[in-house]
């Protein structure tokens, strides 16, 4: 490394990563000493707020939201997009709970039944079908709570009948 005119140039690339080093325990050794320099002149006395404890409830990103997210809080009510997500979540368990009731129902029925298995085979087609149609209404909620929805990781899947029916082990077609 040699030097002129108050300017270094590094020769090598281990001369150039030792003098990185070197620049940068000096920088973490300044700043702790112009801190240090600091308390000791005591330009940290009188802060605004000194000796009161942090109100560390407040959210300094919601800066527009403040009055909102605090008026919500005061009277336990959760944003509307928690309250759309609860709504869809129970939609979609109620429907889960009755495709399992039916399969099951259809399943046994159909395992005993002798004459009537067209019957059958057609209610359960009809069923299969009007939960095409939730289904189709449910993803509609599920886009438009996506679109909403703050957070990357409280994203709600779309359901398709394949793996709802897959879910409980039943086929689409009941033969």
């Amino acid at each position: 490394m040699t030097q002129k005119d108050d300017k270094t140039t590094v020769d090598s690339p281990a001369e150039m990563a030792e003098y990185r080093a070197r620049l940068r325990h000096e920088r973490v050794d300044l700043i702790e000493e112009l801190i240090q320099d600091g308390f000791e002149q005591g330009q940290f006395d009188n802060l605004p707020g000194k000796g009161k404890p942090l109100n560390l409830n407040k959210n300094p990103y919601a800066a527009d939201m403040e009055l909102a997210n605090e008026l919500l809080k005061e009277n336990d009510l959760p944003p509307v997009w928690i309250l759309q997500r609860n709504e869809i979540l129970a939609k979609v368990a109620k429907l889960r709970a009755e495709i399992e009731r039916q399969w099951a129902w259809h399943q046994r029925e159909f395992g005993v039944a002798r004459s009537n298995k067209d019957r059958l085979t057609i209610s359960w087609d009809d069923y299969c079908l009007k939960w095409i149609d939730e289904i189709a209404e449910l993803n509609k909620g599920i886009d438009a709570f996506n679109l909403k929805r703050p957070f990357d990781n409280m994203e709600i899947f779309k359901l398709t009948i394949a793996t709802e029916l897959e879910r409980v082990q039943a086929p689409r077609w009941l033969r």
